[in-house]
């Protein structure tokens, strides 16, 4: 994620801003291990998900963000991408009840708006920090869920023979909720990789500093 060329270049202190990462890891995972191992994908339960998911990951994240990024314009890009998601998770919560659409809609309104944002964030930052790419691909992920959401079609059903001559049916609340989790471990896997990356070649430096000459 990092690389020691870049490294010093940064301009939101990569030394604190692993932090982020790492919690936002840490949130993605709970959601994802969530709905992997329920069997109800349901759209209630998808709300239920995301809304918890994006109103704690808001709450958390735009609070730590105030302290931990020193870049004033990033850290704005930040604090607008929590806000969309205190709001997408408020309105997924208070709507849990009512169905795939408000679903479909909601996941990829706050995909779409906080994913731009975070690529914006990488174009900004593209050359004179070593975050650029973690927020370019952070925000591809989401986007690209984005439009995954908005291509299904919400009257998918396709039955299969299953098991034990059991049918097996994937409607769209399946597929939706699953893209969802699974989307959810492939970021949380990503941003602790690139958290951790941050946290070394902090170390790393410390190090380097410390020899003698």
């Amino acid at each position: 994620m990092v690389t020691p060329a870049r490294a010093r270049a940064l301009e939101p202190a990569p030394t604190r801003f692993w932090i982020l990462h790492i919690v936002r890891a840490v949130i993605l995972a709970a959601v994802g291990l969530f709905i992997t191992f329920s069997r109800d994908h349901s759209p209630h339960l998808g709300l239920i998900a995301f809304g918890a998911f994006a109103l704690v990951s808001g709450i958390v994240i735009g609070t730590l963000s105030v302290r931990l990024v020193a870049d004033a314009p990033t850290r704005r890009l930040v604090i607008a991408q929590t806000v969309v998601s205190i709001a997408a998770g408020t309105i997924a919560l208070a709507l849990q009840a009512t169905g795939l659409g408000t679903l479909l809609l909601t996941v990829s309104i706050w995909a779409g708006l906080t994913g731009l944002l975070e690529l914006y964030a990488g174009y900004r930052l593209a050359r004179r920090s070593a975050l650029s790419r973690d927020f370019l691909i952070a925000g591809g992920l989401t986007a690209l869920l984005a439009i995954v959401f908005v291509l299904l079609p919400p009257d998918f059903q396709q039955t299969d023979g299953g098991m034990d001559n059991v049918p097996l049916t994937l409607t769209s609340s399946v597929i939706a909720v699953g893209v969802f989790g699974a989307y959810a471990a492939v970021m949380a896997v990503f941003l602790a990789i690139g958290g951790l990356s941050i946290k070394w070649q902090k170390a790393d430096d410390e190090a380097s500093t410390e020899e003698p000459a």
